[in-house]
């Protein structure tokens, strides 16, 4: 059983901070923290302390005041997909998630709930499980207790710079509110240690831009290690998230049935009655028989915008998705008497596919924000039969002010999730001929701006159109991995080469001696892609005979003094008597699974041909 860490709740005055925050408070606030931590470091460095502290104290006031500020009018309020239109104070609908830290559940209702684990946290969880509004309650709640200078950094822009730099991008920041303000002292302020660093969206840097981002960070941290650093991201295999040693990882866990009924009861929503009956439904099985879905709140706010249109929830993500939308979409049609008309005036099929093509074309440039003239640019690729009838203005408007799937915030529009643009990039990818689909899918596999573990766009196609997929996208890719292999290569060698497989015996806690195998797999590309697919056909049940040869293993590293040793793939073939060890454990037959997949897949789609008469 976890253990729960019992924690108070969101005070009232928490609540009503947004009504009194201010410019006022932002210079205090300020003004406090850097007489805490500013001043020892300062008189650490030089003699003149006093001239030099308050000419570094009024330099620094000005631009964090200026900035808090700003970031609090940005970030107290936020649109939801039922609170499309106008946004809402993000406090009259949180619900805070539970974190999981090995047997313990967190409830990180402040900060400091989360600053006295570590100095250096890694929050992880599935998309629309409320990872952002968590970030900017912490934003929020840091504000409220002082402890620290919050600094929220929305990570996606570090792929519109030329450099990844984090003290660069904290300098332009500033310099927008400060255009005089001096390097040296943002230093001594990093130094002190006087910062809350909120990093949102890791999953949402570029493929190509994490090895860079990540060694940033890391020189970062070692520069001024006295920060707090908290870093949001969707899941990736522990292989992947190993290289950020110095983080803890807390696993943002789905809703309970109490959290879910709690998230509804405060959401103000036009219809209280059907509010009320779906609610009643939650607790009589409802979410029991959906879990899925009504414990992740993005999605449960799909199903009670939807659960007036359906009797029956789908079990299939796509459908989820698919019912959501028309929802969304026939509550606008100009035929029915519900809010607002839409301005496009096309037909349900034309503006689906309209918005598919939006998103495929923003998707395969990574983009989920984007100004009108950029906008203009994406619409100048459409079909020249739909050019002809769209009025980019008018389809814009609906996007944002009828379906609520975009909102504008400044002078760019931005996606209300991210989760709306995965499924319509699968719904344009299975809309198309066979070979469109093939070309624009490895196109977008080619590119490495995605990782297949971090979103559900070929989830939902393999589910959409089973096989299609494999025979467009996944035989295909085998095919070119498998035809590069060297003539005099054994077929099972070259899979543990180039996936590629590594091995490493390591310890939980060298204190109990407890040892467990760590087993690695690709991170990236068309081959990181072949995996992702394999392992969601595995059935761990059949291997379960196998795993006292993972003992075996352990033995023989221990006795050949190869503990806390990374054994690359080349190394574990080379050494014969561990490749033996190697080959009859349960990854070992895992992976010789693999090399006979691509023939499963041809023979399935043998068996579904259909023999006509001559």
């Amino acid at each position: 059983m976890p253990l729960f860490i019992k924690i108070p709740q969101i005070t009232r005055e928490q609540k009503m901070m947004d009504e009194t925050f201010n410019n006022e408070i932002a210079k205090q606030f300020t003004s406090a923290i850097l007489d805490k931590y500013l001043s020892p470091v300062i008189s650490a460095t030089t003699d003149k302390l006093k001239t030099l502290y308050n000419e570094a104290k009024i330099d620094l006031e000005i631009p964090f005041q200026a900035y808090l500020t700003k970031s609090y009018e940005k970030y107290s309020k936020t649109k939801t997909i039922i609170y499309g239109i106008e946004p809402k104070k993000l406090y009259n609908f949180f619900e805070v998630p539970f974190l999981e830290k090995g047997s313990d559940i967190i409830k990180p209702t402040t900060t400091r709930v989360l600053t006295d684990i570590s100095k250096f946290l890694i929050i992880e969880g599935s998309g629309g499980i409320g990872k952002s509004t968590l970030m900017k309650h912490l934003f929020l709640s840091e504000l409220e207790l002082k402890d620290y200078i919050p600094i929220f950094i929305e990570l996606k822009d570090f792929n519109e710079e030329d450099h990844l730099d984090l003290e660069q991008l904290l300098l332009k920041k500033l310099n927008q509110f400060h255009n005089k303000f001096q390097e040296d002292y943002l230093d001594y302020a990093l130094q002190s240690g006087c910062f809350l660093f909120l990093l949102d969206g890791y999953d949402e840097l570029y493929s190509e831009n994490q090895k860079e981002f990540f060694k940033k960070l890391n020189d970062f941290c070692d520069k001024y290690p006295e920060n707090h650093y908290i870093l949001s991201s969707r899941p990736y295999s522990e292989s992947e998230f190993i290289e950020f040693q110095r983080f803890t990882v807390l696993k943002a866990v789905p809703f309970t049935k109490e959290q879910a009924i709690s998230l509804i009861t405060k959401i103000e929503y036009p219809d209280e009655e059907l509010k009320n009956k779906f609610i009643r439904d939650l607790e009589s099985g409802l979410y029991d028989r959906h879990e899925s879905f009504a414990s992740n709140p993005l999605l449960l706010n799909i199903m009670l915008s939807t659960y007036n249109d359906y009797a029956e929830i789908p079990q299939k993500l796509h459908l989820f998705y698919y019912q959501a939308f028309d929802t969304m979409l026939s509550k606008h049609d100009a035929t029915k008497s519900y809010r607002r008309k839409l301005l496009s005036d096309l037909s349900s099929d034309t503006f689906k596919e309209c918005f598919a093509i939006f998103c495929f074309l923003t998707y395969q440039k990574a983009k989920t924000e984007f100004t009108f003239p950029e906008i203009e640019d994406i619409f100048k690729k459409f079909p020249s039969r739909i050019k002809n009838v769209l009025n980019i203005g008018n389809f814009i408007h609906d996007l944002e002010n009828c379906l609520c799937v975009l909102y504008k915030e400044g002078n760019r529009y931005k996606f209300s999730h991210r989760s709306f643009q995965e499924y319509f990039v699968s719904y344009f990818l299975n809309i198309q001929t066979d070979s469109k689909m093939q070309d624009y899918s490895l196109r977008l596999i080619e590119s490495e701006k995605f990782r297949t573990s971090a979103d559900s766009v070929f989830f939902m196609l393999e589910d959409m159109s089973t096989q299609r997929f494999n025979n467009n996208i996944l035989i295909p890719l085998l095919n070119e991995f498998e035809e590069a292999k060297p003539r005099d290569e054994d077929l099972l060698e070259y899979y543990i080469l180039n996936l590629p497989v590594a091995i490493e015996v390591n310890t939980k806690s060298r204190s109990t001696r407890d040892f467990e195998v760590r087993l690695y797999i690709p991170t990236g590309g068309s081959h990181s892609f072949i995996y992702n697919f394999f392992e969601k056909t595995i059935n761990f049940d059949i291997y379960k005979s196998l795993e006292p040869s993972n003992n075996q293993i352990v033995s023989f590293c221990k006795a050949n003094n190869l503990v806390f040793t990374k054994i690359g793939p080349r190394e574990l073939i080379k050494n014969k008597n561990l490749f033996k060890l190697f080959k009859n454990s349960w990854i070992g037959q895992h992976i010789l699974s693999l090399t006979h997949y691509k023939q499963k897949l041809i023979d399935s789609l043998k068996e579904d041909e259909i023999v006509l008469e001559d």
